[in-house]
């Protein structure tokens, strides 16, 4: 079964590619109004139809930038509000002049009908528009299908939280599943809005890991801070998704969104640009591309390492370590041996120092030029790992700081990487883990394709000491 973040990135892509679709079928539309229709007089005779074919192609695309700049493949919140309609036409609108400015360039050779464009407009519009509400009713089936519903507390009992209940009862495209209310003091019994109490607030930590959640949603805005705070740290460490509904003073706070669902103001932390299932479509095929290249081109190298792997020490050239990555989700992560065979046998997980006697002559060589890491192409290539992003880290070493460590378990929410913007930075295993955490969600928060490119190319040019980034 397709994990929550995969069947988004599956419905986002679908989503693009309906748009596409409907986009090309509605600029055709326009050609057949504008010269079939008989609506409008054609001054010059019919003009032949696949020189605007081909046109309508490069109009697609245009468009579709233009969709993606006004916020069209963000996750939305409704199926096809009114904001959304009027979104929806004024990127169409906009996308017909920036097509219009190269069609205008290039008119010696080709005409592009002004008028066509004009109808466009309409016909894009009305395609886009149904599409999407038929798709939002898909999303809602496939969802509710597949099981991947959210599963959803609410933290309060009071007007908040049944009016909160309500509003999710009537929008199913929310995919929300509403397991539970967790109430502020008292035993746990009776319902709310016909949602089983399953806690108070005072065990709240507990019930939200016994219940699985997905996502927290507290309606009391009175609630005291230091209990808030500590609501707030225990998703955070648990990667649950935690929402408020803000007092005055909370609405003013940055690095916050706001959402509501009917009219009930929802704060939480902002979404992250990979978030976005185009990013994540855009750096999966990055990662594809350049894993591929890289192992074809590390391949004699990487026989070189093993060959003397094998003759400096006796085991295994490449090592199996589990690691975790996305989500905190276990996979295997491959490596080169650079230590003797069973380094941990009597000690259990141990943080390698930097000095390390533990360390062979050729390991200390191939750690010297990360030439150790390059069997991790595999990860990337498997879909494991991303060629940048945070360093994974083993289990036994997560389940202690991310007690310890604020919002260390946040650098999760993206795949784990082979190289990252604290590694760049110079801030490796002999550096403080809370420093290498904030460069961790600096990346986070500020991804793009380019600074993806700008991190390889300082992994590689070794330009690791530059200042900090704010």
């Amino acid at each position: 079964m397709l994990s929550r973040k995969k069947s988004n990135l599956f419905v986002g892509l679908l989503l693009i590619m309906g748009d596409a679709l409907f986009i090309y079928c509605g600029l055709y539309l326009a050609y057949w109004i504008r010269f079939k229709l008989n609506l409008f007089k054609v001054y010059y005779g019919v003009p032949d139809i696949l020189p605007y074919l081909n046109a309508f192609v490069v109009v697609t695309i245009i468009m579709m930038l233009v969709y993606r700049s006004f916020g069209l493949y963000d996750r939305q919140w409704s199926l096809v509000s009114s904001s959304e309609v009027l979104r929806i036409v004024k990127a169409t609108a906009g996308g017909v002049v920036v097509m219009m400015v190269p069609a205008f360039m290039a008119k010696n050779v080709f005409q592009y009908s002004t008028g066509v464009a004009v109808v466009s407009v309409f016909t894009v519009s009305v395609l886009v528009i149904i599409f999407r509400k038929v798709f939002g009713r898909f999303e809602v089936w496939f969802f509710r299908r597949s099981g991947l519903n959210k599963r959803l507390v609410v933290i309060g009992a009071g007007e908040n939280a049944k009016r909160l209940i309500e509003n999710i009862r009537r929008a199913p495209q929310l995919c929300y599943d509403v397991v539970g209310v967790i109430t502020e003091d008292g035993a746990a019994a009776g319902d709310v809005a016909g949602v089983p109490v399953i806690g108070n607030v005072g065990q709240a930590e507990q019930t939200l890991v016994k219940e699985r959640v997905d996502e927290a949603i507290l309606t009391l805005p009175a609630l005291e801070q230091a209990r808030k705070k500590k609501l707030i740290l225990q998703c955070e460490r648990e990667l649950i998704d935690f929402r408020l509904i803000p007092d005055v003073y909370e609405v003013l706070t940055s690095h916050v969104e706001m959402v509501n669902i009917d009219g009930i103001p929802l704060l939480g932390l902002k979404g992250i640009p990979l978030d976005s299932a185009g990013n994540r479509f855009l750096k999966r095929c990055f990662d594809l591309l350049g894993s591929a290249v890289g192992l074809i081109l590390s391949a004699p190298i990487l026989v070189v390492c093993a060959v003397g792997i094998k003759i400096g020490s006796r085991g295994p050239a490449l090592l199996k370590q589990k690691r975790c990555g996305e989500d905190g989700r276990e996979f295997i992560l491959y490596k080169l041996r650079t230590m003797i065979a069973d380094a941990e046998e009597g000690t259990g997980p141990v943080m390698t120092a930097e000095n390390d006697s533990r360390i062979t002559g050729v390991g200390r060589l191939l750690r010297k030029y990360d030439l150790d890491e390059f069997p991790q192409l595999i990860n990337v290539l498997k879909g494991d790992m991303s060629l940048v992003g945070p360093r994974p880290e083993r289990p036994y070493f997560i389940e202690q700081f991310k007690g310890d460590i604020r919002r260390y378990m946040s650098r999760h929410q993206v795949k784990t990487g082979m190289t990252g913007w604290a590694q760049v930075h110079g801030l490796r295993q002999n550096t403080p883990f809370e420093e290498r955490v904030q460069y961790d969600l600096f990346y986070l928060e500020n991804w793009s394709i380019w600074l993806d490119l700008k991190i390889l190319a300082m992994t590689f040019f070794k330009k690791a000491r530059c200042p900090k980034s704010e």
